[in-house]
């Protein structure tokens, strides 16, 4: 099971001062490794011959080679005053002579004019941001041609992946690769434009007139959104046959950031009883920018719209004008998250109204090191050109590709801000198929690997080799590994043992999502159509940037946790609530053998003189010892906590000692570690089973009806499970800082002992006054939002991430 696992590295990061900064990195590359290369800015040449003109037109040709790799200008577009500005990217170590050769492609053969060699060594510089570029140079070119007198403008330097020509430079492992499609194999940032919900509420119609005056109108509302970047987008009501309908319904849309674009309203008559006849009775169109923003949890104002008619629908001859009307609420909700994830690996919470997004937290930082034993599950021979898309919130990073390759370096390091912290980071391998053409079909995905932020520790380095793992009807097999350096970065405080902000201490107490998803929840099965929807809208906002990033690749790294039936994780479940109920009983079969089951009458009596004590005697001796030795208690338990909690945190804060080992993934808890037994087997291959091998059709619906109970139970267990486990990681908690507790109870004892030691009957009346006046639920003390605590709560460890 060792390949499945975690593995740790020792990577050498750049920034690392060795034992003279124990806490490791401070460049701003400190995640990676430096890679040298060395770069070749080839902008223009020139023939400044006049004694012997050319006769012919020239069509140069800079060949550039170092070792056995080579690079040329022969497909490159040229600009409009004959330039290139174009720059390659060699390995260091790979040669020691730098040649530059300069040829006439007019010839068949590419007549060589003439070639300028430099020694890696000794003749090319070191560059290092934040210096700036190097100044291009015209170099001649010794002619072995009569006729050709050559310049040739263009700088050489040497620098790492943090100069800024990186990401445009042109890697002499891909020289091969056309220079038309060269572009896709460039490392790119794209920014997602935030999505919206646009809610369309069709309240009523009013004066609706058919074709046939005879006829009562059968009339349904299509609202159509149309956005300029991705296309339309159709929702319907019920049709409802009356001059003056009532539907009362929610349209939902998605739409992306900017809102520009419009909703179109169309009212259309059914006609006729049969296969249904259209037709079109009314149109009305409105802007996004005209409608509501609601940034608070609310709703639009309704108002009527009067609709323009469709056809003809006054009688010929009638001189009479007459316009139907809809009542509507139209209105951009601004205070919900829109969310394009699964909910079990989302990566933002945000609102998209910016006014109402929490502080920030810190900086996510990840440094892409490297992969290796990239096997993907088909042509091995060809699906080698591997990149990595890591994607959070809104941000997407997209790797270079590393061509023919199937342990390949990238070493490149990406940041993102941190809202919240118990969110997902997603990082998915892909093979590029477009290297020499198009139409070599889509990307190949090799495996996604998901790292928790909530299980990571601010301001500690962790470097480590994750399994790509995928699950399939043959079981559970890797197809590689990949390198990472994941570290969540938290400024520093003022104050050394207190956070930095506000924010950062408020945050685990703060609500998860906007007000909005608690004052006027959306269900669950219309927030998976809403998804899809978003989803949607990101591919094709995603697919229009240069280059693109592919359809498949988006789709494949949004994609939601399966939620299908599976006897593997029914069973998985059950021995999750299996393992509670064995700690729980436990706990009270401990209780019960020393105390109630045992023969031994010492204990009954110990804990029959506890309970009599703390009823009846310890309440007076309190008051009579509150005054004298309470301040004492309080000033040294006050005094052993707080010491306890700044060493506790100053250990964390200032990442001493090593961090925790980083789990992922748990085979045995998920019923994957015996996948040569036969039924093992059997049980995986029947996630991915369509229908049952056997398919009569009585066995078919009973099957199907299994897989549809089935898949309730799986995730009701699932869920049960996770609070459970939540509540045991809280009674680990309270268990750990058990010092705390008491001190609390000790603050919070003598204030009641004071206020109701003399009337025990009138504490109990308000008690149950109290529980009565929140049992009841009065509106007015409504508390429409979770608590605190129960926001504490949602954020506790469990095991459902160990899933697969």
């Amino acid at each position: 099971m060792a390949q499945y696992t975690v593995k740790k590295i020792s990577p050498k990061l750049g920034g690392e001062r060795g034992t003279r900064n124990p806490n490791g990195p401070t460049s701003s590359y400190d995640l990676v490794e430096p890679m040298e290369f060395l770069y070749v800015e080839v902008i223009k040449t020139i023939n400044k011959s006049v004694l012997n003109p050319i006769t012919h037109a020239c069509k140069p040709i800079v060949e550039i080679t170092l070792g056995n790799y080579q690079s040329s200008t022969r497909d490159l577009p040229v600009g409009p005053n004959g330039a290139w500005n174009q720059v390659f990217a060699f390995d260091k170590s790979t040669a020691d002579v730098l040649s530059v050769a300069l040829k006439d492609g007019q010839f068949p053969n590419n007549t060589l004019i003439g070639k300028q060699n430099f020694k890696v060594a000794a003749d090319i510089p070191s560059r290092v941001p934040p210096d700036a570029r190097m100044a291009p140079q015209w170099y001649p070119i010794p002619s072995t041609v009569e006729g050709y007198h050559m310049e040739l403008l263009m700088s050489v330097w040497f620098g790492t992946q943090a100069d800024e020509v990186y990401s445009n430079a042109w890697f002499a492992e891909a020289s091969l690769v056309s220079a038309k499609y060269v572009k896709n194999t460039r490392p790119k940032l794209y920014l997602a434009p935030r999505l919206c919900y646009v809610r369309v509420t069709i309240v009523s119609g009013h004066d609706l007139l058919a074709s046939d005056a005879k006829r009562t109108p059968n009339v349904y509302v299509r609202a159509i959104l149309n956005e300029n970047l991705t296309g339309e987008v159709c929702l319907k009501t019920k049709p409802i046959e009356s001059e003056n309908p009532s539907w009362n319904q929610d349209l939902i849309f998605v739409a992306s950031e900017s809102l520009e674009g419009t909703v179109k309203f169309e009212l259309w008559d059914l006609i006729g009883k049969g296969p249904p006849h259209q037709q079109c009775i009314g149109t009305l169109e409105k802007k996004l920018s005209e409608m509501t923003a609601l940034k608070v949890p609310g709703a639009a104002s309704a108002l009527f719209y009067d609709v323009e008619p469709g056809g003809k629908i006054i009688p010929e001859g009638d001189t009479r004008r007459f316009s139907c009307r809809l009542k509507m609420k139209l209105a951009t909700d601004q205070s919900y998250h829109v969310f394009d994830e699964s909910t079990q690996y989302c990566s933002d919470y945000r609102a998209f109204a910016k006014g109402l997004w929490p502080g920030t937290l810190g900086k996510l930082e990840v440094g892409i090191l490297g992969a290796t034993g990239l096997t993907p599950a088909k042509n091995v021979e060809k699906q080698r050109n591997a990149y990595v898309v890591a994607k959070y919130g809104n941000k997407w990073a997209r790797t270079r590709t590393m061509v023919n390759n199937k342990s390949p370096k990238w070493n490149e390091q990406y940041s993102w801000d941190i809202y919240e912290k118990y969110t997902v980071l997603t990082l998915g391998v892909y093979d590029n198929h477009h290297i020499l053409s198009m139409n070599d079909g889509d990307h190949v995905p090799l495996g996604k690997v998901r790292i928790p932020l909530s299980l990571l520790q601010w301001n500690r380095i962790y470097t480590g080799s994750y399994p790509i793992l995928v699950l399939g009807k043959e079981g559970l097999k890797t197809t590689g590994e990949i390198q990472l350096a994941v570290r969540c970065a938290c400024p520093p405080s003022t104050l050394t043992f207190f956070p930095p902000s506000y924010a950062f201490a408020t945050a685990p107490f703060r609500l998860l999502l906007p007000k909005s998803h608690y004052k006027s929840p959306l269900g669950f099965p219309q927030t998976d159509q809403l998804r899809e929807l978003a989803v949607g809208v990101n591919c094709q906002n995603l697919a229009r940037t240069e280059p693109p990033l592919r359809t498949e690749v988006v789709k494949d790294m949004l994609s939601p946790k399966n939620n299908n039936f599976s006897m593997r994780k029914t069973k998985a479940n059950v021995a999750r609530l299996y393992d509670f109920y064995t700690w729980l009983s436990s706990k009270y079969g401990r209780l019960d053998a020393e105390v109630r089951s045992t023969t031994d009458n010492t204990p009954k009596w110990i804990t029959f003189a506890v309970c009599f004590c703390v009823l009846w005697l310890l309440p007076p001796l309190t008051l009579g010892l509150v005054v004298y030795l309470y301040p004492y208690c309080l000033v040294s338990f006050s005094v052993y906590v707080m010491i306890k909690v700044l060493v506790e945190y100053y250990k964390t804060w200032n990442g001493t000692g090593p961090p925790p080992p980083l789990v992922l993934f748990d085979v045995k808890l998920s019923r994957l570690e015996k996948l040569d037994d036969t039924q093992a087997l059997d049980e995986v291959a029947e996630e991915f089973d369509a229908t049952s091998a056997v398919d009569p059709a009585v066995l078919k619906m009973r099957y199907d009806r299994l897989k549809a109970m089935g898949a309730e139970v799986m995730v009701f267990s699932g869920e049960a499970a996770s609070q459970f486990e939540r509540f045991h990681a809280l009674w680990t908690l309270c268990t750990s800082n058990a010092v705390v507790l008491i001190c609390v109870l000790a603050l919070l004892y003598p204030v009641l002992l004071v206020y109701y030691y003399f009337s025990l009957e009138s504490l109990v009346k308000a008690f149950i006054t109290v529980f009565v006046f929140k049992w009841v639920n009065f509106t007015f003390n409504r508390l429409d939002l979770p608590s605190a605590f129960k926001n504490f709560f949602r954020r506790l460890p469990n095991k459902e991430h160990l899933m697969m």
